[in-house]
């Protein structure tokens, strides 16, 4: 019993010395964490009627506005911005898009590019854009994102009629990148 107490020792013995190694603690100092956090923004289904006013005259820009209050807190960890844009356009009339940033005030600080073309009878549509890095710092001052909706003239000259079916569908989200 003594014998098998001993050799049981020296084994385990054995296995802490030969399983351990020092740690250096200083290597967290170096070490990076990656982060990305997404944010649904504009969600759109707009008919007929939401191109026309109360005498059945087209409207050529409808729009949206939300609010995006983003800390300038994240400035030295934010590494890249990206938007990703989803369309659906079952009118016969292509459309343009474009995305502007306004600031405390209701003033246009920044416009996404390039401008968004959804053409006619379109199925979904796939957009990634990107601030680009030498221009990120306007999404610190940024307080609300809104998204415009240009109906283009019609190539026959037609206009939208209040009993048509068509849809024009818009799903947005922006991405923020992270390095910590």
């Amino acid at each position: 019993m003594k014998v098998l107490r001993s050799l049981l020792f020296f084994i385990l013995v054995i296995s802490f010395i030969n399983c351990t190694k020092p740690v250096d603690f200083d290597q967290i100092d170096d070490a990076n964490f990656d982060a990305t956090y997404i944010t649904t923004l504009i969600h759109l289904s707009l008919e007929s009627t939401n191109f026309l006013d109360e005498f059945n005259e087209e409207i050529t820009i409808t729009s949206d506005v939300i609010e995006v209050p983003i800390s300038n807190e994240i400035e030295p960890y934010l590494v890249k911005v990206e938007f990703t844009i989803i369309t659906k356009n079952t009118f016969s009339r292509t459309f343009e898009l474009n995305f502007v940033f306004f600031d405390a005030f209701n003033v246009p600080i920044y416009t996404l590019k390039p401008t968004i073309i959804v053409p006619e009878n379109s199925s979904e549509l796939t957009t990634i854009l990107e601030i680009p890095p030498e221009e990120i710092s306007v999404i610190y001052t940024t307080e609300f994102i809104g998204a415009y909706i240009v109906l283009l003239p019609s190539e026959d000259g037609s206009s939208i009629d209040e009993n048509e079916t068509s849809e024009f569908n818009l799903k947005s989200s922006m991405k923020l990148f992270f390095n910590y």
